[in-house]
């Protein structure tokens, strides 16, 4: 693996490690009850896993696959933040219902990206929420869609090896949209204190994340 590389997935796995002595027996802790929240929370969870999962799969020289998952570490936490912040009470009903028997279908789907984002900026969440995801979407959405669905960026690369700025470009990104799911769970059980804790955490460790 290059040096440089090597250095920035060693110190990403250091700001994971400080996320998660923040975010502590949070699995176990009791959350506010109601399907709203059981799912951002779910959703937060997920996203950091795929995090965690990215660095992994880079560390053991996977870059492929580590790349197919950002797309949906982004996916995961814009679902968790719009269910939180901005999806209708009718939709959440909806969504925490069983599907039947026989029906294959989700008892209900989610906006398209676009919807999603729109609603955000428009709900209580703070607007460097939206801001932030947005401009990633913007950046990047063509690129992620071509690593997770085997585009040709994905079929170059595997062929020709992925330059290094990539690979540092995305591990910025998942560290960003990590940093983002555990604000999420910190607001989802409504705990000020521990919201603020991370915060210390990123400015502490801004080099692993993109710069706002």
């Amino acid at each position: 693996m290059i040096k440089d590389i090597a250095v920035l997935l060693d110190r990403s796995d250091t700001f994971h490690n400080a996320l998660r002595i923040v975010l502590q027996d949070e699995t176990e802790r009791a959350i506010p009850p109601g399907a709203r929240n059981n799912a951002a929370f779910s959703y937060g969870h997920i996203a950091l896993e795929h995090g965690s999962a990215f660095q992994h799969l880079l560390s053991v020289d996977n870059p492929t696959s580590a790349l197919a998952l950002v797309r949906l570490q982004y996916e995961a936490v814009l679902r968790g933040s719009w269910v939180f912040y901005a999806a209708p009470d009718i939709w959440i009903d909806s969504f925490g219902s069983q599907p039947g028997s026989n029906s294959r279908k989700e008892p209900a789907e989610f906006p398209n990206v676009y919807k999603m984002l729109e609603e955000l900026a428009a709900s209580p969440a703070e607007r460097v929420l939206a801001q932030s995801l947005s401009a990633l979407k913007e950046r990047a959405w063509d690129a992620l869609n071509s690593y997770t669905h085997g585009g040709l960026r994905l079929m170059v690369r595997s062929l020709d090896g992925f330059e290094p700025e990539l690979l540092a470009w995305m591990l910025r990104t998942t560290n960003s949209l990590s940093y983002i799911a555990a604000q999420l769970l910190a607001h989802v059980a409504n705990e000020p204190v521990r919201s603020n804790q991370l915060l210390a955490t990123r400015n502490a460790m801004s080099d692993c994340m993109h710069q706002a």
